[in-house]
């Protein structure tokens, strides 16, 4: 059975307080540990007046300390932006306040726009530094970093499950060289997943970590009772992707009326056909069925989705609706 996830952005919309957007994404954390979700993840991104999630640890200690059973983590640390030794420290720590509960997920993107990348920036990683970076992180989590001559307590001997994130082969190559669990952004990626998961599996080396591939999915997903509201759901999606998309206009998100919504643009159709990543909408009858088709094609161990829906009683359902659908497939 695959399993199921949550990755959340910590969207934030005009005309609600920054408070408020952090208080939907902790009673969604409630509501996912209440069910069969098995984790809940928190990307790192900068310099979007839109997502709140840029101090990324700060944030998972807040959501852990919320909730009781469901795995915390980040969907994920991007490498440039920290040494590899922070890395550690920051979530050795949060694995000794909440035990067996964290999780890890690094990329090797910025996360952020170039300005921003300049001023966080810490390091460019090829293929092969990336790679190294992550045995270090993976060393400094063992307990023989306690013969180290500098050691990240209380990073040391914690063991924190790392997981490779990423949309291109390049990523799928080191979580199969390592024997790490490999996550696909399909939700911004979608050209590339087949290719990488397939990469990823025929070169896995079993390790210490993982004795063979497991691979997470993630897209998006926006899904209703009936087609009406699936449909009005359909259109904040698309205003969403269209305003991610727009990287010279950033702001918060953006509550649009779809019967006083402009038509759009050639080119933002064409952006839509083109560059938009997985997604599962509709009514739970074609949710269903597009869930059938992903799970067929990509064969994911877990799918982890994330969704933007402003309505907090809408968004829950969306997702109690995703779990009842890909649980019980």
């Amino acid at each position: 059975m695959t399993k199921i996830s949550v990755l959340n952005l910590v969207p934030k919309y005009k005309d609600e307080t920054m408070t408020e957007s952090f208080e939907r994404a902790v009673a969604l954390a409630q509501f996912a540990d209440k069910h069969d979700f098995l984790r809940y993840w928190v990307a790192e991104h900068h310099n979007s007046p839109g997502v709140l999630s840029s101090a990324t640890e700060i944030i998972l200690a807040h959501l852990a300390d919320h909730t009781k059973r469901i795995r915390i983590g980040a969907g994920g640390v991007m490498l440039p932006n920290h040494t590899v030794f922070q890395v550690a420290e920051k979530y050795g720590t949060l694995e000794a306040l909440f035990p067996g509960r964290i999780d890890l997920g690094v990329g090797r993107a910025p996360g952020t726009d170039i300005e921003t990348a300049k001023l966080i920036y810490r390091n460019t990683y090829q293929l092969e530094s990336f790679q190294k970076a992550i045995e270090e992180l993976l060393d400094y989590f063992s307990k023989e970093a306690r013969d180290f001559k500098v050691a990240p307590y209380p990073g040391v001997g914690t063991n924190v499950p790392v997981t490779i994130l990423g949309s291109s082969l390049d990523s799928a190559t080191v979580a199969a060289e390592l024997g790490l669990p490999y996550s696909f952004a399909g939700h911004f990626a979608p050209h590339t997943v087949e290719a990488a998961f397939k990469l990823y599996r025929r070169n896995f080396k079993p390790s210490k970590y993982l004795d063979k591939p497991y691979t997470m999915l993630g897209l998006s997903a926006n899904i209703a009772d009936n087609k009406t509201d699936a449909d009005e759901l359909e259109f904040h999606a698309i205003q969403v992707f269209l305003q991610i998309l727009d990287v010279k206009n950033r702001a918060e998100f953006e509550k649009i009326n779809p019967d006083e919504a402009p038509e759009l643009t050639s080119m933002q159709k064409f952006a839509l056909r083109t560059m938009r990543g997985l997604h599962i909408g509709g009514d739970k009858d074609e949710a269903s069925r597009q869930w059938r088709e992903l799970k067929e094609k990509y064969q994911p161990d877990e799918l982890i989705a994330v969704c933007y829906i402003p309505e907090y009683e809408k968004l829950e359902k969306s997702y109690e609706m995703l779990e009842d659908i890909v649980l019980n497939d």
